[in-house]
Parts: structure tokens; sequence; C-alpha cells
């Protein structure tokens, strides 16, 4: 009897399952070439090394994106909720808060049973609505609200540059336009707050009949840091378009 597994230098009982991966490694053998390496569970077509599926990256890349997205809504949203709660609490109870800044000791000063202390600079005051004037009460109604709107329309327009930041694709049309709402409600819905707050601190003042002693609720460092926050987002919305030409120009020679 011939034993097929001596003259041919093969495994006779190879079983049928193994005999693909066999003729892969004779005619790789006969190629000169080594054995082909066996792809892992998991791995992506034509990656030997093998590493996450594309599906897998996307998904990272999707909750990476919104990763950023919900930070950005909680800062947000944490700040609109205790604004509101101030706002409505104080209303409950006849009474709101407003900033106004002391000028004078006749009005600042405070008596303690240890000594005295004086009020200065801006500080945040506490007055009763039944001693406001209607006129003050609703501008110092429309400074609140538009403040709290303006953190809300911010946080809706930061949105798509934050996903395109996420996705890697920062230089878009859409960040670009984005930014230039963002900015555009920041510098509306400040200085409306302003103009709102300047008024309605100096009314109220006039209605406690201390309008000689305190100034108004917004000070000139305040507006600096408006034109600064402004400023950075306009340089910003800028450099993204210079980006966005650079990509363009470069798209056909990578």
């Amino acid at each position: 009897m011939v034993n097929l597994g001596d003259e041919f230098g093969v495994d006779a009982l190879t079983t049928q399952e193994d005999s693909p991966k066999q003729e892969g490694r004779i005619m790789a053998q006969e190629n000169g070439q080594s054995e082909l390496p066996e792809e892992p569970d998991g791995a992506v077509s034509g990656n030997p090394k093998g590493g996450p599926r594309r599906g897998d990256d996307a998904a990272k890349r999707k909750a990476f994106g919104y990763g950023y997205e919900l930070w950005v809504g909680l800062a947000i949203g944490f700040y609109v909720i205790y604004a509101v709660t101030e706002l409505v609490t104080d209303l409950v109870h006849a009474k709101i808060r407003l900033p106004l800044e002391f000028e004078s000791d006749a009005v600042a000063t405070l008596g303690f049973p240890g000594g005295e202390a004086t009020l200065s600079g801006l500080t945040q005051i506490t007055v009763s609505t039944t001693d406001l004037a209607t006129a003050t009460m609703v501008l110092l109604l429309i400074a609140k609200i538009a403040l709290i709107l303006t953190f809300i329309v911010a946080a809706v327009a930061i949105v798509p540059v934050i996903r395109d930041i996420a996705k890697g694709d920062p230089f878009t049309s859409r960040s670009i336009m984005a930014l230039g709402v963002l900015e555009s409600f920041i510098a509306v819905g400040w200085l409306v707050y302003f103009a709102a707050m300047v008024l309605g601190s100096n009314m109220v003042s006039r209605d406690l009949d201390i309008a000689d002693e305190v100034g108004p609720g917004v000070t000139t460092v305040q507006a600096f840091v408006l034109l600064g926050v402004v400023g950075g987002i306009e340089l910003l919305r800028r450099c993204f378009i210079s980006g966005q030409r650079a990509s363009e120009e470069l798209e056909g020679l990578v």
C-alpha cells in the first residue's frame, strides 16, 4: 500500500475545512512569498493588522462631538436655569436685584456691632418692587431677559462650530456663518442689556432718592470686556475664512 502522506508531503488526513488554507499557503510559497497572515476577528478588510471598524470610528467621532456639545449645553443651561430661577423667585417675593456703583459714603456706610464698613464700586442690591416705578421695572426686566436670551442664542449658534471641529473639518461655510451669527447676537444682546440696565439703574437711584450718591449698574470695564469678546469672535471667524481658502487651494495638491 502506498502512503499518500509520504509521497506528496502532505497530511492525507487533512480535513476538508483546512484545504483552502493549505492551497493559499502553497500558492504563496510558489510565488516566493511567505504565508499569508490570518486576519483577526473584527479586523477591517484589507488591514491585516486589524483595528476598529470604520463604523466604530464614525461612532466615536460622533460621540466626541456630542461630548463637547453636552459640556457647552450644560454650562449655558446651568446659567440660564440660575438666572431664570433668581428672577422668578425675586418677582414672587416682590423684589428685584440689580447692580449699582456706590460713589459716596453717605449711603454706602454699613453699621455692624463690631464696627462700620463701606460699600464701594459695583455692588448688587435688592430693592422692593413696591418702591419702584412701573417704567423702572420694565427696563430692569428687559435687561435681565435680554441677557438670558443672549446666552441661549449663543449656545445654539455655537453648536455647528463644535460639530465641525469634532469631525476634524472646522473650516466650513457653516462654521463661518455660525460664528458670524454668534458675534452679531452677542453684540446686539449685550448692547440691549447695557442700554436697559443703565437707564433702569439710574431710575432706581431716582426712585430711592440716592441719584447723587450712586452710579449706573454698568461700568466701562464691562464695555471693554464686551468689545474684547466680540473682537475675539471676529478674529476667529477671519481665521476660519483663511483656513477655508487654504484648504481649497491645497485640495488638489494633497
